[in-house]
């Protein structure tokens, strides 16, 4: 059975909608109760997300990697790279290249936002006039702080996550052979995975993990974007983290065992 479609190509790299992804558009219209706030909160996310694996793409291919395809699922987007770059720093500038990507459509959009502001009502003062105020433009808001949670989830260091292959990329250059560097990452990522998991969890018994008070305010932001979520989704994510991980370490140590890996 056919379970995803080509869309379109960019730079000769298809890219490709899971059918798994219409759940992530349906989640988002569910919960967001407005059928066209969530259809456009659907299309900028489904659109960052193209943007934040094609800047991910770009990079391996211009450091000699290859890339099969760019797929859109349920848990966000992935860049089917077939042959990895071949240096560990090549691999560091090829994970932070698309949360960099999201960190500029982020700027972008809040420039956009700020240039163009709405007009809102406050009400009417004691003489009768009505008192308005021009605040930032709510769509171009809604999209720039959608890309700055995407960008700031994403370097979260849970190998296989982008800030996980940083950290794999930065253990490696510091001196650690392939394997150790993998099996730190994937041990950092498990402890997110556990994390998520009993967020997940918590979320479904309607307990939410709130961030400590004493955190400044950009800190308890951070904190809502890496814990404050919970759900299903969540979960899904940290299921994801756990295996990808398992499945990535296994290659890499029969990688060193048989091809000598990259050290």
């Amino acid at each position: 059975m056919r379970t995803s479609w080509t869309l379109f190509h960019v730079f000769g790299i298809p890219v490709r909608a899971d059918l798994s992804v219409g759940l992530l558009a349906l989640y988002l219209l569910i919960t967001c109760g407005d059928l066209a706030f969530g259809l456009y909160l659907a299309v900028v996310l489904l659109i960052s997300i193209v943007l934040h694996e094609l800047a991910h793409s770009v990079v391996a291919m211009a450091f000699g990697g290859q890339v099969r395809d760019i797929t859109l699922q349920l848990l966000g987007g992935c860049a089917a790279i077939t042959r990895m770059p071949p240096k560990p720093w090549h691999e560091c500038l090829m994970a932070a290249a698309g949360p960099g990507c999201s960190f500029a459509l982020a700027a972008m959009a809040w420039g956009v936002a700020t240039a163009f502001p709405q007009e809102h009502v406050l009400g009417v003062d004691w003489t009768g006039q009505v008192v308005t105020v021009h605040a930032p433009n709510a769509w171009w808001a809604v999209a720039a702080v959608l890309n700055l949670g995407l960008a700031c989830f994403n370097l979260v260091p849970a190998f296989p996550m982008d800030g996980g292959r940083v950290l794999r990329a930065l253990l490696q250059c510091a001196g650690r052979p392939k394997v150790a560097a993998t099996e730190v990452a994937v041990a950092v990522g498990r402890v997110f995975a556990v994390l998520w998991a009993a967020v997940s969890v918590l979320a479904f018994l309607g307990i939410r993990w709130h961030a400590p008070a004493a955190l400044p305010d950009t800190a308890k932001f951070l904190w809502d974007i890496v814990f404050g979520g919970g759900g299903l989704l969540l979960l899904c994510v940290a299921l994801m983290i756990w295996e990808a991980g398992r499945r990535e370490l296994q290659y890499v140590r029969a990688e060193a065992e048989y091809y000598g890996g990259w050290r």
